[in-house]
């Protein structure tokens, strides 16, 4: 019975460190430029969406200033198993779909420094006032999610509506886990050691 509790005992606390998952909260975003009373914050804080759609309200929107280019950096406050991200695109609504951002890269960081390459990808150009999402697979590890805006559908200004990411938080580190193992199974085959006594 002893060696089966502590067995248990593991499984609880691997499960813990997995303790968080679904949508990840994100606590910054920052831009190269944004325009007028634009505001990164309409990015992550939900406001437009009912929903899968977004309702295409320009104040519920982020712009760029006057630029077809540019980076958005989100910062998860700490390490994250992301599986994917959902993005809205500015789209229908005010002022033009030819503002949505058409090409996109994505790089991952553990430290918002050194910045790997998780692939480019085309948005779509949503034409309705209410934007649906599109869904990239991310499969990454990171605090950090940068987007580099690299071309729009053909307007001066480059925007999105908003973003979210999906996954859990980071389970325990690799030598962490190994040690955490390491320990429970000695403790079976000492348990095991002193029933056989």
């Amino acid at each position: 019975m002893k060696p089966n509790r502590i067995f248990s005992g593991i499984i609880l606390f691997v499960v813990a460190s997995s303790a968080y998952a679904g949508l990840i909260p994100v606590s910054e975003v920052t831009a190269s430029s944004t325009f007028y009373s634009y505001s990164t914050d309409n990015l992550v804080s939900g406001s437009g969406l009912s929903g899968n759609t977004h309702d295409g309200n320009w104040e519920n929107k982020w712009l760029a200033n006057e630029t077809v280019t540019g980076t958005l950096v989100f910062n998860f406050g700490s390490i994250f198993d992301i599986s994917s991200s959902s993005i809205w695109n500015y789209g229908g609504g005010c002022c033009g779909t030819t503002r949505s951002v058409k090409d996109l890269g994505i790089e991952a960081s553990l430290d918002g420094i050194t910045y790997s390459s998780i692939g480019s990808f085309i948005l779509n150009q949503s034409t309705d006032p209410l934007i649906l999402a599109d869904t990239i697979f991310l499969d990454t590890t990171a605090q950090y999610i940068k987007f580099n805006l690299n071309s729009n559908y053909g307007a001066n200004y480059t925007g999105l509506s908003e973003v979210q990411f999906n996954g859990v938080a980071a389970s325990v580190s690799e030598p962490t886990s190994i040690a955490l193992l390491t320990l429970g199974l000695a403790g079976i085959g000492f348990s095991r050691k002193k029933n056989a006594n």
